[in-house]
């Protein structure tokens, strides 16, 4: 994987890398045709592109370089040297996206969550194409079944995104919903698949376990939260509930 498939004037051009560029691409396309839909501002829809680039490449090279600390401990140029130590952390390189849409819609004034929810398509789109050509550079069916969920979860909250404010469970009997369903149920998913896949691979370690399952609750919450539902309020509709029956 880490063996150079093409060279461009004789600068060799990874199959890793390139992989993850397209990716990235496709899931930004993705994104900007989603805010476009949303009446976002062309200009600033752009800007996040490019900043949440900058600090997911930013993050997610530090943070492999933190899970990776004995590669790199005592020889910090070697973070530089991504030819001969490639490397990013994907939920590192997620991180950064958010950091950077967070920097871009500060200026703005406009609401995160509003933008993170498409920001999240934008994520598994381009983490179904990234597994599909993974699956190719390493000859791995693993990676062809996980691109497909992937596939399947984008085309699930693709169209969900337009309607979900409307499910009255969601909405709480409120006149409105507030945005963070498709964010919060993707988190979730990302923990299940991460799991499924170091499962599937063989690099199942208790740490996973517990990343995954961190991942899982905490989407389940913040949707929970963003539905506007609060712990008192649903017991005490259980209660009177269970007082009928």
């Amino acid at each position: 994987m880490n063996e150079a498939i093409i060279r461009i004037n004789n600068i060799p051009v990874y199959g890793f890398g390139l992989l993850a560029v397209i990716a990235y691409l496709w899931g930004s396309f993705i994104f900007f045709k989603k805010a476009n839909e949303s009446h976002f501002e062309n200009r600033s829809i752009l800007d996040s592109v490019v900043l949440s680039a900058f600090w997911g490449f930013i993050i997610g090279r530090i943070v492999f370089a933190i899970l990776n600390i004995g590669m790199f401990w005592n020889h910090l140029p070697r973070l530089f040297l991504l030819t001969n130590y490639p490397g990013l952390d994907r939920f590192g390189v997620i991180l950064g996206i958010a950091f950077g849409l967070w920097l871009c819609l500060r200026k703005i004034k406009v609401k995160f969550m509003d933008w993170f929810d498409l920001t999240t398509l934008g994520i598994s789109a381009g983490t179904a194409i990234f597994l599909a050509g993974l699956a190719i550079l390493a000859f791995m069916w693993q990676y062809i079944v996980l691109a497909l969920i992937y596939l399947l979860v984008f085309i699930y909250f693709w169209n969900v995104e337009e309607r979900y404010r409307t499910f009255a469970w969601y909405r709480n009997n409120k006149t409105s919903a507030r945005s963070g369903f498709v964010a919060g149920f993707s988190i979730s998913w990302w923990g299940l698949l991460f799991l499924a896949e170091k499962i599937m691979t063989g690099n199942y370690f208790w740490t996973v376990g517990l990343w995954s399952g961190m991942l899982f609750v905490g989407g389940l919450v913040l949707v929970y939260i963003r539905s506007g539902r609060t712990i008192t309020e649903d017991l005490k509709n259980i209660l009177k509930n269970g007082k009928r029956q």
